[in-house]
């Protein structure tokens, strides 16, 4: 990759730009519903000012559902969890393998300067990207220069 490639490219041509998300009040049966209606396995929360204030994965619901817990008396924002990880668009490769490496998350959502989050990424992707680039010589592009094949 040249240098001028390097130079081009974000993670946040990687990530899903599906960003998904629900608000603090929304019912936890709504949320499952969000996750299944678009195959996800997280929504992120947003407050009345449109923040993000957390995140919700299958996790938690099924940890609910585990300790025989009724969901649908249960809010988006009673079972977040507040500690959202995220990345920079200019985050390396490296240091996501690294952050993944060192925390149990599974995916981090990508903000860019404003603070916004544009995109998510997990782990299953960096750790697919990380077993082909051992084989192959992979050359990322960004997705508005990257050639549709038919």
């Amino acid at each position: 990759m040249s240098t001028e490639d390097k130079e081009k490219f974000s993670i946040v041509n990687a990530a899903s730009r599906d960003v998904i998300t629900c608000h603090v009040n929304d019912s936890l049966p709504k949320v499952a519903k969000l996750m299944v209606d678009n195959w996800i396995s997280s929504v992120f929360v947003k407050d009345d000012n449109n923040k993000v204030v957390g995140i919700i994965t299958d996790g938690v619901i099924f940890r609910l559902v585990a300790k025989e817990k009724d969901p649908r008396v249960y809010k988006a924002g009673d079972v977040m969890v507040r500690d959202i990880i995220t990345v920079s668009e200019d985050v390396s490769m490296d240091e996501l393998r690294t952050l993944f490496d060192k925390t149990k998350v599974k995916r981090v959502g990508v903000v860019n300067k404003q603070g916004q989050i544009v995109g998510v990424i997990s782990k299953k992707w960096v750790n697919q990207f990380k077993k082909y680039t051992r084989y192959y010589e992979i050359q990322l592009q960004p997705k508005d220069t990257a050639e549709k094949r038919v």
